[in-house]
């Protein structure tokens, strides 16, 4: 079966795709995901985007999920957890399959996801799930997840984080900017629920 996508990627155009800056978890349980990455991958300190409003489609329908993520690090790869909230088919539910959580995607940080989007539908690759994440501060993270299960196997997620206008990126010191803000709050004083 690998050597069968090793073929299928034979010939193919590549997309020129920034670094991989992200690692996407979905566990069952914020708090409870934190303590356990904290263990397993002694990351210290998760921190959570207090998200103002999400707007979501799940192939191409706006569906009703909220999510409450947290936020660490691991050198300069950002490990991200996701807890969904409702019962619409989505990306959080379909992968990582079975047991509802686990590794769900690689993310990487894209200055314009339109053109990026636009770069992946002519290589045959369309989105699965794209939204909006609107944070207390103003900050917006747009973001689509692509159907690249198989011809990959595993699920790619294109990023683009804006405030005032600029492209930020996921630096880590914008989460510590955060915290100055109110954009995000340590994992331990995270309220939890629907966003």
């Amino acid at each position: 079966m690998f050597e069968e996508r090793v073929k299928n990627l034979t010939g193919i155009d590549v997309p020129d795709l920034p670094p991989i800056c992200q690692i996407g978890m979905v566990v069952p349980d914020l708090k409870e995901g934190a303590r356990f990455y904290r263990m397993l991958l002694g990351i210290s300190k998760w921190y959570c985007p207090v998200i103002k409003e999400f707007s979501c489609r799940f192939r191409g329908r706006p569906i009703d999920i909220s999510v409450d993520i947290a936020v660490g690090y691991s050198g300069k790869t950002q490990v991200e957890l996701i807890q969904y909230h409702g019962s619409d088919d989505n990306i959080y539910r379909a992968h990582p399959g079975e047991a509802g959580f686990g590794f769900h995607h690689f993310g990487v940080v894209v200055g314009n996801l339109e053109k990026s989007l636009e770069t992946m539908s002519s290589l045959g690759i369309a989105p699965l799930q794209e939204g909006t994440l609107t944070y207390a501060g103003g900050g917006t993270t747009r973001f689509a997840y692509l159907d690249t299960m198989a011809k990959a196997g595993m699920i790619l997620e294109l990023i683009e984080t804006k405030a005032f206008g600029f492209n930020l990126g996921m630096p880590r010191w914008l989460v510590s900017l955060g915290r100055i803000t109110g954009d995000t709050v340590s994992v331990e004083a995270f309220k939890g629920g629907r966003s």
